[in-house]
C-alpha cells in the first residue's frame, strides 16, 4: 500500500443497514473525519431534496461526503468534489476507485475550482473554530493549519456568501457550525444570502481533556461573544450544529 495512506475511517448508517458501511483511506496530510463528518451526512439523509442531480463535496478532505452521497444518499447525482490540498485530491481519487465510483475531481479554493458550474446541493464540510482554541486542540495536525481567524468563522464566512452563486434555483447547503466559534455571525451570514436557514442536527460533547486547561481562555471567548459553550453538571459542554440553506420552498 501506498504509504501516504496511513489509515481508515469507517462511516456507518443504521438506516443504511451495517451491510453499506463505507471504509476510505485516509493520511497523515489530509484533516481526519470526525463526529461533524458523521452528524454533516445524517443531516444531509435526512433532509436532502433526493431528487438532486448534482452535488458537490466542498473542501472534501479524503472524500467521505462525496463517496457516500455517491454510493447511498445520491446514487442517481453527478458528485464532484474539491479541497485546496493535491494530497486531499488524491485520496479522494483512490477512495472512489476502490468503491466503485465516478466522482469528478478538482484541486482548488473553496469554490475556485468551479466556476460557471451549479448544484443542486452543496456539502460543506469546512468548519472552523476559534483561533485561540485551534491552536490548543488536539484536533489540528502541526501541517494542517485552523486559519479560521480569531472567531472561527473566516471560512465558513466566505463559503456563505459565494454559494448562491454556485446553487441551481433548488438548490441547497449543508454546512456544519461548531459553538467553538461565533455561531452568530455565520447565521447572520447565511440569512443575509438565504431566505430559508433550518437546523438540522444537533450534538452536543464534553470540552476534552485538550481544552479543559484552557478554560479561563474559553470562557473569555465566551465573554466576549466569539464563543458557546454551557455547563450541564459537572461538565462544560460544546455543541456541533448542522444547518442548511435555500431560497425555494
Amino acid at each position: 500500500m501506498n504509504n501516504s495512506f496511513s489509515d481508515t475511517f469507517e462511516y456507518k448508517d443504521r438506516n443504511f443497514g451495517d451491510t453499506n458501511s463505507i471504509v476510505v483511506r485516509t493520511g497523515p496530510k489530509v484533516f481526519y473525519p470526525t463526529s461533524t463528518t458523521t452528524l454533516l451526512l445524517a443531516g444531509v439523509r435526512e433532509s436532502v431534496n433526493h431528487n438532486a442531480a448534482s452535488a458537490l463535496d466542498l473542501g472534501c478532505g479524503c472524500g467521505i461526503v462525496a463517496v457516500v452521497l455517491a454510493k447511498l444518499i445520491l446514487p442517481n447525482a453527478a458528485v464532484h468534489a474539491s479541497d485546496i490540498s493535491a494530497e486531499a485530491i488524491n485520496l479522494t481519487k483512490r477512495n472512489a476507485e476502490d468503491n466503485q465510483l465516478t466522482i469528478d475531481f478538482r484541486c482548488g479554493s473553496l469554490f475556485e475550482p468551479w466556476a460557471g458550474t451549479k448544484f443542486d446541493l452543496v456539502v460543506d464540510d469546512v468548519a472552523g473554530m476559534a483561533e485561540a482554541i485551534a491552536r490548543r486542540s488536539q484536533w489540528y495536525p502541526p501541517q494542517i493549519h485552523s486559519d479560521a481567524g480569531e472567531d472561527g468563522t473566516r471560512w465558513i464566512v466566505t463559503i456563505l456568501s459565494q454559494a448562491p452563486e454556485f446553487l441551481t434555483t433548488r438548490g441547497q447547503i449543508f454546512f456544519p457550525v461548531l459553538t467553538l466559534s461565533s455561531e452568530a455571525r455565520i447565521l447572520d451570514t447565511a440569512r443575509k444570502n438565504f431566505q430559508k436557514v433550518e437546523l438540522v442536527a444537533e450534538q452536543w460533547y464534553p470540552l476534552g481533556n485538550d481544552l479543559l486547561p484552557h478554560l479561563n481562555l474559553i470562557e473569555d471567548l465566551m465573554a466576549s461573544g466569539l464563543v458557546e459553550i454551557k455547563k450541564k453538571g459537572s461538565r462544560w459542554l460544546w455543541a456541533t450544529k448542522i444547518y442548511r440553506a435555500f431560497d425555494h420552498t
